[in-house]
């Protein structure tokens, strides 16, 4: 049963859990205790203080840093072999070193990568590691320095183009809606899951639900619209 918790009052004598302020609606559960032989059978009336407008606090904020998300994921795509984080997530050697303990990588120019090496005796690593990645791209020597490299990047065609658009609609995609725990699909199932626990049939819950779909639509929209950007980018 839900009340409206702004007409109770103080209520005296009995166990309240508060979730979070500016309480819109009370959820009053009643646990029963088993009497001993011979006893009577005692209620205890339990008033649970339920926050609505918290649901939609927290799936904007969750909604806000998917949109986040979604737009760094899509920086990096459109900045292609020119991002200079592109070998970061390379295991480096036989003892497997993260590329990003071993060097780092800078841009050079705007069509070259260069990659410095902290230690002189891992530059073949980098190199042979660079190499297999099946990135197609060559890292050299730079005369007279045995700690850096330089890559030159391959200027874009229209294969790859449509390639990178393809990847950008990919991660639109995952974070639509996915398995993936930032997608907003995801996030707005979860949300609904809890709201439907309550009492779906709730005027109060109904609005907060309705609202909900509303923020999710608009949050769709900031993702299309970031995609579109993304691909008008990379299409030139």
């Amino acid at each position: 049963m839900l009340i409206n918790c702004l007409n109770r009052g103080v209520h005296t004598g009995l166990f309240v859990q508060t979730r979070n302020l500016h309480c819109v609606t009370t959820l009053a559960k009643k646990a029963v205790k088993k009497p001993g032989k011979g006893k009577k059978v005692e209620e205890d009336e339990v008033v649970e203080i339920v926050d609505l407008n918290s649901y939609i606090q927290r799936a904007t904020a969750a909604f806000e840093k998917s949109t986040e998300l979604h737009k760094k994921r899509l920086n990096e795509l459109k900045a292609g072999t020119s991002n200079p984080t592109i070998f970061d997530k390379l295991k480096v050697g036989k003892e497997n070193f993260k590329f990003t303990d071993v060097a780092t990588t800078s841009m050079k120019g705007r069509n070259n990568l260069l990659v410095t090496v902290f230690d002189p005796k891992d530059t073949k690593s980098v190199i042979s590691t660079i190499l297999a990645a099946g990135l197609n791209l060559n890292p050299e020597r730079i005369p007279n320095n045995v700690q850096q490299l330089k890559v030159a990047l391959p200027p874009p065609t229209t294969e790859t183009r449509k390639q990178s658009c393809k990847l950008l609609k990919d991660v639109f995609e995952e974070y639509k809606n996915s398995a993936n725990k930032n997608s907003l699909g995801h996030i707005r199932a979860e949300v609904l899951k809890e709201l439907k626990t309550i009492d779906k049939k709730n005027d109060s819950v109904k609005k907060v639900i309705q609202d909900l779909e509303k923020i999710h639509k608009d949050y769709t929209s900031k993702l299309q619209e970031a995609l579109k950007q993304a691909e008008k980018s990379v299409l030139g």
